[in-house]
């Protein structure tokens, strides 16, 4: 039985280059969006079907010398131990969880409910209207059963 897996992200060495979302998008072959400019760093407000992963950024001015802080967080797919997303899936098959922990989901087998995304208490699932099929983060099962990090890990510089 293969060693259950994760990753752990140390927000106090972010930079938020976002090399961790480009990769992302690159690696799993999905469009671009287009993002927004709200005077502030973030790329977009959530994640998307085709943006998995995203570095949230929280500006704080600090009390002691009015100096802008930023405060970064990783928000994607946990792969939860007990994933909601999986309970509350009632395909069979469309949602799986790996004997590593990797929960993936196989969007041949999705009926396009969306069950999931309201099962998932960090509102990760999302529904691409078009095909009518739920997306999230696989944690790059391709090159995990390879032995290769997840494209996010391995393009982030620090």
């Amino acid at each position: 039985m293969p060693e259950p897996m994760g990753f752990y992200t140390d927000t106090t060495v972010c930079i938020g280059c976002k090399a961790c979302e480009v990769a992302c998008v690159e690696w799993n072959d999905m469009p671009f969006s287009p993002t927004t400019f709200d005077n502030t760093y973030q790329t977009m407000p959530e994640t998307r079907w085709n943006y998995w992963n995203l570095i949230l950024f929280n500006e704080h001015e600090r009390e002691e010398d009015g100096s802008l802080q930023w405060l970064m967080r990783k928000h994607q797919c946990m792969h939860c131990a007990e994933p909601g997303c999986l309970e509350a899936c009632p395909a069979d098959g469309a949602i799986v969880q790996y004997t590593n922990g990797v929960v993936d989901f196989q969007q041949d087998h999705c009926i396009g409910c969306g069950y999931c995304i309201t099962g998932c208490p960090f509102s990760i699932p999302k529904l691409n209207s078009v095909t009518k099929r739920v997306y999230k983060c696989t944690l790059c099962t391709d090159r995990v059963s390879e032995g290769l990090e997840p494209a996010c890990i391995k393009s982030c510089p620090t």
